[in-house]
């Protein structure tokens, strides 16, 4: 170290700081004032938080979840008297009687779980940014070609079976799916 920069003792804004730092740690160092007044503010928060004001912070969220639950049970139930009711007609119609009256939807649209799903195979490729998207079949890049196994239900889901590389022999296609051409 230099002996000049010792000697002209700190800058004066580190001595600023630096006697702010010393009177901050002054007032935090352990004394009877200290003490007073940590135990000032542990019974003053003592007195603000009694059972009852806590449980009462709670009673909105508990409230809440027990309207979401009931909301749950009250549409599962309708769900289950829809599909039960759609069953009974079905058993107990004849014929010979005309329907009352037809539904707005047909009774694969009334489940509650997919009962309905098509597979099918999208060609794709890798794109320059490194991403597998859809390309035309009948197009001829010199990338590797993928097949991608979709199944898509009655109820609106959209989910990716597998991924196989496109093979020359075999097309990467089984017979049970149809391939998009």
């Amino acid at each position: 170290m230099n002996d000049e920069l010792d000697s002209l003792g700190p800058h004066p804004h580190i001595a600023l700081l630096l006697r702010q730092y010393a009177r901050d740690l002054a007032q935090i160092t352990p004394s009877s004032h200290l003490d007073a007044r940590v135990d000032a503010l542990v019974a003053a928060g003592c007195e603000h938080s009694s059972p009852a004001a806590r449980s009462r912070g709670l009673l909105p969220y508990a409230v809440a979840a027990g309207l979401g639950a009931l909301a749950i049970g009250v549409g599962i139930f309708i769900g289950m008297k829809l599909e039960q009711s759609r069953d009974f007609l079905a058993a107990h119609a004849t014929s010979d009687q005309p329907p009352a009256q037809e539904g707005a939807w047909s009774s694969a649209d009334l489940t509650m779980w997919p009962s309905d799903s098509v597979s099918f195979q999208i060609p794709a490729e890798f794109s320059a940014q490194g991403k597998l998207v859809a390309v035309d079949p009948n197009s001829k890049n010199v990338s590797t070609r993928y097949w991608i196994n979709v199944v898509v239900s009655n109820d609106g889901t959209f989910r990716i079976e597998r991924v196989v590389p496109a093979d020359t022999q075999q097309g990467g296609h089984d017979d049970a799916t149809p391939k998009i051409q």
